[in-house]
């Protein structure tokens, strides 16, 4: 008589004992996107028909020879009241209570977004108040997270892989659950659900540390013909990489590691091209969104070089992730690095700049002003509140009808010379200000004359209705001096000069005069 082999019988056993379940990315307590089709996936035996539940309406589906069912749900709008996920098999039930239906935005970047509420400038005050029941979070750690620069354990650096390398599932907003929580993301999030309303779910993809090219897929890379060096060989060797920190660091921690998981770029690390985005988003493509929270740019300031570069990088991974989503209006609110006084941050000036250009020419994009929230010599300010606020204001006044708020300071759109006066005009320039003890910073780059090609201090600057108007007498004796750029707050310890009527600082900017 024929037996089975006892490999292939404790297979089919398992697999006779397999039970309907969710997918890990669907959890107890969770938000699903609202106005948007629903899907719900997970797995089951091969061939079972499983019957999906949410809230009184069921949606019937079929494993697949691997045993992966998914079912569609038509879209919903927001709801405040949880709601049940049930799947049946016929044999055991899964069920998932206290669902939500309203906004999941997305968080990525690297440590200041990561940076946890608990250590936050306001934590003491906030964490005990922290109960938020239209919040919900899923923050991710990683491997390696806040490791220096030694050797990683075994244990970790087998986690290197885009299956295991993010870890988190989904929690209600309490002050037991908040602590680990993205600071800048949990402030956005209480402040949106706050004037809204409406459910709002937190995802958080940071990774402390990591350049703008882990965030892009390895494909997307690879079919640019300004980037794809950034994916030829071994990353740990390739100088389109920065090197003094990225491949350094991740050297350090996984260079010399037995058995550490890698492919044909290399070594696996958070700091990889291509690797957060495989590792995270990239797998939750198929989950509608809301927007995405970006707060990175410190690693990719560090070169001239890197800097030059940033500006096509966000705008490759911006088409990227919004043809991943099938989303072409996907919302992007990003933040601009803040004033510090470190010798190593000499390049921040211009990498502001090139962060307010994206979101001039960017649709559906905005940007956070945080030159007034920075730390003199600390990469890492523990004021996040009002970051994670700002970061608000754009989402209320775009997408959440808001129209009383200002969503940001004030955004300069063109200077002109009239040969006497150079005077800047803004958006969200209303009740325009000089801020009581600080000059403003401007000096003025000339064509011709004793000082020509180099910025001089300019002014006296002084604010006339919503506009900036800065002295600046034609020389008579110098007829061919004429200034062609301006430059507002330029260096990388810059005072926030300017505000509006909402306090809110104007962004530091190099403008072409007219």
């Amino acid at each position: 008589m024929n037996r089975p082999r006892p490999i292939l019988a404790l297979t089919l056993l398992a697999l006779a004992g397999v039970a309907a379940e969710f997918d890990p990315w669907f959890g107890e307590g969770m938000v699903l996107q609202r106005d948007q089709p629903i899907l719900i996936r997970g797995t089951a035996r091969p061939g079972a028909a499983v019957l999906v539940r949410l809230g009184e309406v069921g949606v019937g589906a079929n494993a697949d020879s691997e045993g992966r069912w998914s079912a569609r749900f038509p879209a919903r709008p927001a709801t405040t009241q949880g709601l049940e996920l049930e799947v049946r098999d016929g044999r055991e039930d899964q069920r998932l209570g206290d669902i939500l239906i309203g906004d999941v935005w997305l968080a990525a970047g690297q440590s200041n977004m990561e940076f946890p509420l608990r250590r936050e400038a306001h934590a003491a005050e906030e964490l005990p108040r922290a109960t938020l029941p239209l919040v919900r979070l899923r923050n991710h750690t990683f491997a390696g997270q806040y490791h220096g620069g030694t050797l990683l354990d075994a244990g970790t650096v087998a986690k290197m892989t885009p299956e295991r390398f993010f870890e988190g599932t989904w929690r209600r907003c309490t002050p037991d659950n908040v602590g680990d929580t993205s600071a800048v993301g949990y402030y956005f999030a209480r402040q949106v659900a706050r004037q809204s309303g409406i459910p709002i779910g937190l995802v958080n993809f940071s990774v402390g540390g990591a350049p703008i090219e882990s965030f892009i897929s390895v494909d997307t890379l690879r079919r640019s013909p300004e980037f794809g060096q950034k994916v030829a060989g071994d990353w740990l060797r390739n100088e389109a990489i920065e090197g003094s920190f990225v491949r350094l660091r991740a050297r350090q921690q996984v260079g010399t590691a037995a058995r550490a998981p890698k492919d044909s770029l290399g070594l696996n690390h958070g700091y990889k091209p291509g690797f957060a985005w495989a590792s995270g988003p990239g797998r939750i493509t198929d989950q509608p969104i809301k927007g995405v929270l970006w707060y990175q740019g410190e690693s990719n300031a560090i070169r001239a070089l890197d800097v030059v570069e940033y500006a096509g990088l966000m705008k490759l991974l911006v088409t990227d992730w919004r043809e991943q989503w099938r989303d072409p209006a996907l919302p992007f609110l990003t933040c601009q690095l803040p004033s510090i006084a470190e010798p190593a941050r000499l390049h921040w000036p211009r990498f502001r700049e090139v962060q307010r250009r994206l979101e001039e020419t960017t649709s559906h994009y905005g940007m956070a002003v945080t030159l007034d929230l920075g730390a003199p010599k600390d990469v890492h300010p523990k004021e996040k509140r009002e970051v994670g606020e700002r970061l608000a204001r754009w989402a209320l006044f775009h997408w959440y009808g808001h129209a009383e708020i200002r969503p940001s300071g004030p955004l300069p759109t063109k200077a002109t010379y009239d040969g006497q006066t150079i005077t800047v005009a803004f958006r969200f320039g209303q009740g325009l200000a000089v801020k009581p003890g600080v000059l403003p910073q401007v000096e003025v780059l000339c064509a011709g004359g004793t000082y020509h090609g180099e910025f001089q201090p300019a002014g006296p600057a002084r604010v006339v209705g919503d506009s900036l108007v800065i002295d600046f007498r034609a020389d008579p004796a110098a007829p061919s001096q004429v200034p062609v750029v301006l430059r507002y707050a330029w260096a990388m310890d810059a005072q926030a000069a300017l505000v509006n009527d909402a306090c809110l600082p104007a962004t530091p900017f190099e403008l072409r005069i007219k």
